[in-house]
């Protein structure tokens, strides 16, 4: 898939869902067109717009990370929002104003200090999440920092406790979700 980056055109391989769940098929809901509006050339290109929703810390072994503004311990990413069928693979779309940097680019850490940080990254995605699914539900938690998949979607690199997921009804998938 061709996408247009300034006024540049770039060639974007998407790893960022790790599987399509097969029991939700594209076919049901129809797929959405993506399109990338920024070019990020460095983690830095995210300092400046970043800084009026959020802080940076550094965060242990992933550096210097972002931490929004204003959410409460029980915030978590990926919970504030829906799930958009697209030609690149399940797209997070959020109306936190920096959900375009921080669902789309880098990865989530749940810090046991800061709580949930952003470490940035340079490569687009339509989101960095895993998916579990089973038992009428489907799951779903934020690929952590230096996470690496294998060829059939399968995290060979990186941990994800259980109590990463947020689960609901796979009939809901397809709707807002509010972590409320």
């Amino acid at each position: 898939m061709l996408f247009r980056s300034g006024m540049k055109i770039i060639k974007l391989i998407i790893v960022g869902t790790a599987f399509v769940m097969p029991w939700f098929r594209l076919s049901d809901v129809g797929a959405a067109d993506v399109s990338v509006g920024v070019e990020i050339n460095s983690p830095n290109d995210f300092t400046e717009p970043l800084l009026a929703h959020g802080t940076w810390v550094d965060v242990g072994s992933y550096g210097r990370c972002w931490h929004p503004y204003g959410v409460d311990a029980t915030w978590r990413p990926y919970c504030d929002g829906t799930w958009v069928s697209t030609d690149q693979g399940w797209y997070w779309q959020s109306d936190e104003p920096w959900s375009w940097a921080c669902y789309h680019y880098g990865r989530w850490a749940n810090d046991p200090y800061y709580g949930w940080v952003w470490a940035p990254d340079t490569v687009w995605g339509p989101s960095w999440v895993c998916f579990r699914e089973g038992g009428g539900y489907c799951g779903w938690a934020p690929l952590p920092p230096g996470s690496v998949f294998g060829p059939r979607g399968e995290l060979v690199f990186g941990t994800l406790p259980n109590d990463s997921f947020v689960f609901i009804g796979e009939r809901h998938f397809g709707e807002r979700i509010d972590r409320r």
